[in-house]
């Protein structure tokens, strides 16, 4: 029996993001499958009940609230080192990456992305800082480090000098609630979002990397070749705001997990024109309800589309995303071809995969 404690900080009910989700989706099923381990999640705030895993997961709250750069340090080098070393865990699982630099204990980070190493301004100084020069000290100590893409390994390998023996891949993958959806319940969605306009949606925190700018551009450019179809923005801005008022555009903001699935599956198309990504979930969330996808053309993206993508653009290119997205409203061969393609994709990501391959990387972090 090995006592395995789990970072459990971005467990938050109702607030769940990019990272939470892989976090909840990864750890209910790896502790599920293994009820012959015990399992210490650790939470800097009063754990939801949905976080419940099982009677062989303890959740504990760890003072104080890790939600600043300082508080950070405080959190995992003071208090999670005290309870790993009062609980005798033998290893330590970190999804956000970050880990104790003051255990003995073997530690398992997952790093998603190095967006920040490469470009620091599109966070607040103090965040931009810290993961800069911290991070490069958790690829060090940690004995093994997980990530969601070849991309991110190999930038991983680049940036901190790693040797890719010790990084293991553990994708994303789409929740159970994005199917295909029928015309009459893409009509209904047609109604709720864009008022009965077919329309192409992105998902995303509104955040500078995601390239709000380009999308809108993208859209604009559309609307001039004679475009019909509106646009679905979903996300809550982060950092700076990103909301611009344009017609034929509707603002969501955040959505409840089952409102975004169905959103999703309401779309003509998925535009998704991010300049930095380590995996890029929606492009699997639109494959899983056959929704076609346009896709930047860097990072992650062309790797987790496998070839899939209605087209591929350069993020700047707003003329090139704007005649894709022209080809698919009027070209039906174009669309049912690009739909199935996706279809296809969506089979090789699942959650079920991607907690075996997370529970493959603890062994190989217990064996080190």
């Amino acid at each position: 029996m090995a006592r395995i404690a789990l970072n459990a900080r971005l467990l938050i009910a109702d607030k769940l993001e990019g990272i939470g989700w892989f976090t909840h989706e990864c750890y209910s099923r790896m502790i599920a499958a293994h009820p012959e381990h015990e399992f210490l999640l650790l939470f800097d705030r009063e754990p939801a009940r949905m976080f419940d895993y099982g009677e062989h997961a303890t959740c504990l709250r760890v003072w104080p609230p890790a939600r600043r750069p300082w508080l950070y340090d405080w959190w995992f080098d003071w208090s999670v080192t005290r309870s790993l070393r009062t609980w005798k865990a033998d290893v330590f699982v970190s999804t956000d990456g970050m880990l104790s630099r003051r255990t003995p204990v073997k530690q398992l980070a997952v790093m998603h992305d190095l967006n920040f190493m490469h470009h620091p301004e599109w966070m607040p100084t103090a965040e931009g800082n810290h993961y800069r020069t911290r991070f490069p000290v958790f690829a060090q100590i940690a004995s093994r480090i997980a990530t969601v893409s070849e991309y991110s390994k190999d930038d991983i390998m680049k940036q901190f000098g790693m040797n890719g023996d010790t990084i293991d891949l553990v994708y994303n993958a789409p929740s159970p609630l994005y199917v295909p959806l029928t015309e009459d319940q893409k009509e209904r969605q047609r109604l709720q979002w864009s008022e009965g306009n077919p329309y192409f949606i992105f998902v995303g925190s509104l955040h500078p990397r995601k390239n709000i700018g380009g999308l809108l551009e993208a859209f604009k450019m559309y609307r001039l070749g004679g475009g019909q179809a509106d646009l679905l923005v979903v996300g809550s801005s982060m950092w700076t705001e990103e909301m611009k008022s344009l017609e034929g555009v509707h603002w969501a903001g955040r959505l409840d997990r089952q409102s975004l699935a169905g959103a999703m599956g309401g779309a003509l198309g998925l535009v998704y024109l991010p300049l930095f990504e380590g995996f890029g979930v929606p492009l699997v969330e639109a494959f899983a309800c056959h929704v076609p996808v346009i896709a930047s053309n860097v990072t992650a993206l062309p790797e987790v589309c496998g070839g899939a993508a209605a087209a591929l653009v350069a993020p700047s290119d707003a003329d090139a995303a704007a005649s894709a997205m022209l080809q698919l409203e009027r070209d039906a061969g174009f669309l049912k071809g690009s739909s199935e393609r996706g279809a296809q994709r969506a089979k090789d990501f699942s959650w079920d995969h991607s907690a075996e391959a997370l529970w493959q990387s603890i062994e190989k972090t217990l064996a080190s």
